[in-house]
């Protein structure tokens, strides 16, 4: 009865008579099959499946090939070489009075994109369209930082960008700040959580964007990020928040069909509800107001561009002060403002999520820590990825203008500039 002592909770009860039902009826089930000869229907189908098996083998192969090739191509050819890639800490200035529409600019901007040929792809040539990565951190020692990863050719892109959306911003080249942590996290000192957040509709399907964060009344406009920033700034000095944003350019032709048989199926549906003929026309207007907003988010998705994406969070501290309540939950509860029941809403994805049940508890938790740690250090998108337009993105990620006044945001307080030219000088 020892297993019992470990989780006395119900549910581990029910899971286990769960288990012993389900156990016996198999049982039950094989033995019926056997004594009653339909096991002789076994040896007809092992014929089909010798006859055809050069048929659809490689179907699986190909797509299991697929993956695992693409996975080491990004490895060894890009993620592993870190001398292609450099740090870029952005530090945003005190006073700013900009949306972030600006910010929308920028990821505009940074849409690059070209289609690799076959052999490019498939024998290491090119490795596919720029991964870029911006991360949002915060830490008691540091405050809230903002970086942006990215292949060393594409950096005057990106500062270009950002200066002409920004001009009194700050570009630094930086080290990697997650060497911070330890590599063996975790260990007896460090404790870590984590998970990749995935989309709870699909993605042609938009989360709510800046443009609504607004005050009813008197109409001012409310920055996305401020609820994140002061969570961040309520960490101990020995506790880390990692947000991970990673994108690629993704092309037209790859999403847009996608969002158009979206909609169409939400018209289909209300008219096969209401007994409408689509042959008449149809007036968006006759939607309800749930169906409505969503139509009008797709159409609006479809006018910008688009990324394939993912979100991971992080949250690392030492086993003293871990404090799951603010790290975790006050952090989840920042994203959720940009959740909408009408649109769309990020939420955990159990296959990457830090926690593990009932065998080997600790062995596969700490398997899956050390996994997510390893992942957002390497930028790797863990086979969970999305399509977010650069509306969304700008969202996500954008400087809090001068109407977020927490301490722990790290702002330029006066531009670094040439000496004037007139300046006059005494020779020596």
């Amino acid at each position: 009865m020892g297993v019992f002592n470990k989780n006395p909770d119900k549910e581990y009860y029910y899971f286990l008579y769960f288990l012993i039902a389900l156990g016996i009826l198999l049982a039950v089930a094989v033995y019926i099959f056997i004594s009653s000869g339909d096991y002789e229907a076994l040896s007809d189908a092992w014929r089909i499946i010798k006859s055809a098996w050069w048929f659809m083998l490689p179907v699986p192969i190909w797509a299991l090939y697929d993956r695992v090739w693409g996975e080491y191509r990004w490895t060894t050819f890009r993620g592993g070489k870190s001398s292609d890639y450099v740090w870029l800490q952005i530090i945003p200035p005190a006073g700013i009075e900009k949306s972030p529409k600006s910010m929308e600019s920028v990821f505009t901007g940074l849409h690059t994109w070209s289609k690799p040929n076959f052999f490019e792809t498939y024998c290491g040539w090119r490795v596919g369209q720029d991964r870029f990565s911006c991360d949002i951190v915060g830490d008691g020692e540091h405050g809230v930082r903002f970086f942006f990863k990215c292949p060393k050719m594409g950096r005057d892109l990106f500062e270009s960008l950002i200066y002409a959306q920004y001009p009194e911003a700050e570009i630094r080249e930086g080290e990697d700040y997650t060497k911070d942590a330890p590599k063996n996290i975790p260990n007896k000192d460090w404790d870590v959580w984590g998970s990749v957040l995935k989309l709870l509709k699909e993605d042609c399907v938009p989360i709510r964007s800046h443009r609504e964060f607004k005050d009813d009344i008197t109409g001012e406009a409310i920055d996305p990020l401020a609820s994140m920033v002061e969570v961040m700034n309520k960490l101990g000095k020995d506790e880390r928040i990692w947000f991970q944003i990673i994108f690629s350019p993704k092309n037209e032709p790859d999403w847009v069909p996608q969002a158009n048989v979206a909609m169409k199926k939400i018209i289909e549906d209300f008219l096969a509800e209401s007994g409408g003929d689509p042959e008449e026309g149809f007036n968006i207007n006759k939607l309800p107001p749930g169906e409505q907003d969503v139509v009008k988010a797709i159409k609006n998705s479809l006018a910008r561009v688009a990324y394939k994406t993912t979100l991971r969070f992080v949250y690392i501290g030492k086993r003293n002060s871990f404090n799951k309540a603010t790290g975790v939950g006050g952090f989840m509860g920042s994203l959720k403002q940009f959740n909408d029941n009408n649109l769309n809403s990020f939420v955990p994805d159990n296959r990457t999520k830090t926690f593990a049940n009932y065998h080997f508890q600790a062995t596969r938790l700490q398997y899956r820590q050390r996994k997510i740690v390893n992942d957002y250090r390497g930028i790797d998108r863990a086979g969970i990825s999305y399509i977010l337009t650069a509306e969304e993105l700008a969202t996500l990620y954008h400087f809090p203008t001068m109407n977020v006044v927490s301490g722990a945001l790290n702002r330029i307080e006066a531009k670094k500039g040439e000496a004037p030219s007139n300046l006059p000088f005494e020779e020596s």
